[in-house]
């Protein structure tokens, strides 16, 4: 048994303890390229195929192996998925979440380290394999400029907490209860249990959408507010998107579509049905062309005014948005 084998095994050994397992038949998607993801895996046995979702490139051959990680890279950086990851055969993994890292860091520093040291050597094989396989493909689909992110860490929420300032109160004059005018970021107590997305252009945040699930933590008289106290699904499946907004420079670009778009993947994906959010009156018609209808009746926001309280059914929804997300692309 060589070194390699050896202190993989130590990882799944010490993981076991900690982490849910989670089993999949062969045909169960474990990724699906595009989608964000909040955990990844580990797979302790089964094997799995991977597609790049590249017209020019073959599938990749079944791999399994043990320790063999799932969806690590989104999940640390916040990107969506790459490639959509189907199982093979039966597979079991491990299921590593912001909470079980946490806890490792603590309870199990050691083995935390060994975790994260294979997640970096295994990113750096597969970085390799993408940049030889992009160099063999005739003419490989080129990356839209505008990428959506999920914040995974206290610098990139940071970002969206700056546009929220730059936006609301240098651009727009209005007072915000929560501005911090030394530090010039906009940051309320929903940040502490939210899934905030920022749109990224060229190394700039260009957009922001902050989404909180009442069955998370208290949202306070939003719930009220928006009508969502009067749905069925609330508040397991229900969502509020708070803090929606555009740098000025790029309010005809697909940054906010693309917001709304990667936010109804994501809610679909952990089985949301319901997203409410709040629009000032101007605005109406281009939440309508979504999908948004009226959930009550309009009120007087801190930050921006008179504003309609809307919903969105997530699941008849998603393809009306993508369909809309292509025709503006």
């Amino acid at each position: 048994m060589n070194s390699e084998t050896t202190k993989e095994r130590t990882v799944l050994s010490g993981l076991a303890e900690r982490c849910p397992e989670r089993n999949f038949q062969p045909g169960d998607i474990l990724r699906e390229k595009g989608q964000h993801y909040t955990s990844m895996y580990l797979v302790v046995d089964g094997k799995v195929r991977v597609d790049l979702g590249l017209s020019s490139a073959p599938l990749i051959p079944d791999i399994g192996q043990d320790g063999l990680p799932i969806g690590e890279i989104g999940f640390l950086r916040g990107l969506p998925a790459t490639a959509t990851v189907v199982a093979d055969t039966p597979v079991r993994a491990l299921e590593i979440s912001d909470a079980v890292l946490s806890k490792l860091e603590t309870e199990a520093p050691d083995l935390a380290v060994i975790l994260l040291r294979h997640l970096a050597t295994t990113a750096d094989e597969r970085t390799s394999h993408n940049i030889a396989l992009a160099s063999t493909l005739p003419s490989a689909p080129k990356e839209q400029s505008i990428r959506i992110l999920l914040c995974r860490d206290d610098n990139m929420l940071l970002q969206a907490k700056k546009l929220r300032y730059e936006v609301y109160c240098a651009e727009l004059g209005r007072q915000s209860p929560h501005a911090d005018h030394d530090r010039k970021i906009i940051s309320d107590e929903l940040d502490a249990f939210g899934h905030t997305f920022i749109a990224v252009e060229e190394g700039e945040t260009i957009g922001t959408l902050r989404a909180n699930r009442p069955a998370d933590g208290p949202i306070g008289i939003l719930e009220t507010l928006y009508g969502m106290n009067q749905s069925p699904h609330n508040p397991e499946s229900t969502v509020v998107c708070t803090k929606f907004i555009i740098a000025s420079h790029k309010r005809t670009s697909t940054a906010g579509i693309k917001l709304v778009a990667g936010f109804a993947r994501f809610g679909v994906q952990h089985k949301l049905r319901e997203c409410y959010i709040d629009c000032i009156p101007s605005l109406r018609p281009f939440y309508t062309g979504l999908g948004f209808r009226k959930s009550g009746e309009k009120f007087l926001h801190r930050e921006n005014g008179p504003s309609i309280p809307m919903m969105l059914d997530l699941e008849k929804s998603r393809r009306r948005i993508d369909r809309v997300l292509a025709t503006l692309s």
